[in-house]
C-alpha cells in the first residue's frame, strides 16, 4: 500500500484504457523531465467502469510512446474503496466520474476534481476511444497542457 505521506494522484476516466493511463504515463514523464524523485510519487489511474486488466488501446499505447511514456504494460483497474484511500487527489476527465465517485464512495468527495480545475476551468477532456491516431494525439496534447499548466496545483494538493 502507498505511503499516503507520499504526493499521490489518481486519473480517473470511464475504462482505464485511454485518457486516464495516458495523463498517469505523461504525467510519470513530466516528472523525469523536471528531475523530480519518483520515489515521492505516487501516480495512477483507474476508471470508474472499467473491467479489470484490459490493456490500454493500441493508439492510447503509439500516442504515449511518442510523448517518451510506456503503457506497454498497462492493465485497466477499476475505481474501489480500497484504491481511493490511498490517493490525496483524484483528477477525473469528466463531470460524471467526478459525481460517480463522491456519489459512491463520500470518504474520498473531498478529494475529487475535474483535471480541467487544475488549471481554474471547468471543461471535459473527451473520449477518443473508437478514434483516430490523430484525436488520441491531440487529447494527449491536451492532458499535457494542463499538467504544465496546472503543476504548482497538482503538486501542492496531491500532498496533504
Amino acid at each position: 500500500m502507498p505511503e499516503k505521506n507520499k504526493y499521490s494522484l489518481l486519473f480517473v476516466c470511464t475504462a482505464n484504457q485511454c485518457r486516464s493511463p495516458m495523463a498517469e504515463a505523461l504525467f510519470i514523464r513530466y516528472l523525469k523531465d523536471n528531475a523530480y524523485d519518483l520515489e515521492k510519487w505516487n501516480v495512477a489511474s483507474a476508471g470508474c467502469w472499467a473491467y479489470p486488466d484490459l490493456s490500454a488501446t493500441p493508439h492510447a499505447v503509439q500516442t504515449a510512446e511518442k510523448m517518451g511514456g510506456d503503457l506497454y504494460f498497462h492493465s485497466s483497474t477499476a475505481v474501489s474503496e480500497d484504491l481511493l484511500k490511498d490517493f490525496n487527489l483524484i483528477l477525473c476527465m469528466e463531470s460524471d466520474h467526478k459525481r460517480f465517485i463522491k456519489r459512491n464512495f463520500p470518504e474520498a468527495a473531498d478529494d475529487v476534481f475535474l483535471f480541467s480545475e487544475m488549471v481554474g476551468k471547468d471543461f471535459e477532456i473527451h473520449d477518443p476511444v473508437g478514434g483516430t491516431l490523430e484525436k488520441y494525439e491531440q487529447t494527449a496534447e491536451e492532458l499535457k497542457e494542463i499538467m504544465h499548466s496546472g503543476f504548482k496545483k497538482i503538486r501542492g494538493l496531491s500532498k496533504k
